[in-house]
């Protein structure tokens, strides 16, 4: 069997199963032609960065799906006081269902929490903070030799984190969501590039090896990156209309217009990326002008040709 990424002939002991749609998205659908190493490939560079932007947390949180560890990722894990100062951060505590259990202060660099919830005083924090500065257990404050100084030092801190709570600025991510959607594009872009060239295979078959628009797919899944004009290479620039399915909201439909094979790639029923896959679609021989496949096991999917 050949590896549709590295493109070499390996024993069948040597591929496992590869979630075009990744399981941590809810994946289900499941393809066996790529190897082991080009699995794990995918997974750090491209399926791992696309799962990890705040965007795609902060929707999985939402929708409660689950990751390969049955554990419902919270969208937001640290809520820092001051970005530019971590040594007063906000920690929530999730349970594995993405509910919001309890709250955590973190008063200096490493360790040293105080609980917090909703009913608690200011004063009750800041007494809280009393007691981790008699038995000397703030680590910011150890490296402070002369009592006067540490103690002045100590009740800056204190004041610092007064002012931060009534001003209520317990609000800015510990990485910014901002800092996301700036480089959300191209892991959306590759992760559905990658949805698109390993289902064009499973409908082409090997014959797609010989077309050239494959190896230009091929080369920026092995990269891990996109290049400055894949816009002119691979992107689709006429009209397509996603399908609103809401018990399939990530699918994947190849149709041929005018003899071009195009693909789309619907991820949550709103993020959408078409792409030429082939300028060639005689060289297919294909029975139908558009094929779907949604997010289903193979056993139960309800793909469509029309």
């Amino acid at each position: 069997m050949k590896c549709i990424i590295c493109k070499n002939p390996k024993d069948e002991k040597d591929f496992n199963e590869e979630h075009v749609f990744p399981d941590s998205i809810g994946g289900e659908y499941k393809i066996h032609n790529v190897c082991k190493d080009c699995n794990g490939h995918l997974g750090k560079t491209i399926d791992s960065k696309f799962i990890k932007t705040g965007v795609i947390r902060a929707i999985n949180h939402d929708l409660k799906i689950e990751n390969k560890k049955g554990k419902v990722v919270p969208a937001f894990p640290n809520i820092v006081v001051d970005p530019n100062d971590n040594s007063i951060r906000l920690k929530p505590l999730w349970d594995n269902k993405g509910n919001l259990k309890d709250t955590e202060f973190e008063t200096t660099i490493k360790g040293n929490i105080v609980k917090y919830d909703e009913t608690k005083s200011l004063n009750t924090i800041l007494s809280e903070l009393d007691i981790l500065y008699k038995k000397d257990r703030i680590p910011v404050l150890k490296c402070i030799e002369d009592e006067e100084e540490k103690y002045n030092k100590f009740l800056e801190i204190k004041e610092d984190f007064k002012q931060k709570y009534e001003k209520n600025e317990f609000t800015s991510s510990k990485e910014p969501i901002e800092q996301h959607l700036e480089t959300f594009g191209e892991e959306i872009i590759l992760e559905s590039l990658k949805i698109s060239y390993e289902l064009t295979h499973e409908i082409l078959g090997e014959e797609y090896f010989n077309d050239p628009l494959c190896e230009i797919f091929r080369d920026y899944l092995v990269k891990g990156k996109l290049d400055d004009d894949f816009e002119s290479k691979i992107i689709f620039e006429g009209f397509y209309e996603p399908i609103n399915n809401a018990f399939n909201f990530h699918h994947f439909i190849l149709f041929n217009i005018n003899n071009t094979l195009v693909s789309g790639v619907t991820l949550y029923n709103t993020f959408v990326s078409i792409f030429i896959v082939s300028k060639d679609a005689s060289r297919y021989n294909l029975k139908e002008n558009k094929y779907i496949i949604f997010n289903e096991p193979q056993d139960n999917n309800n793909s469509e040709m029309v």
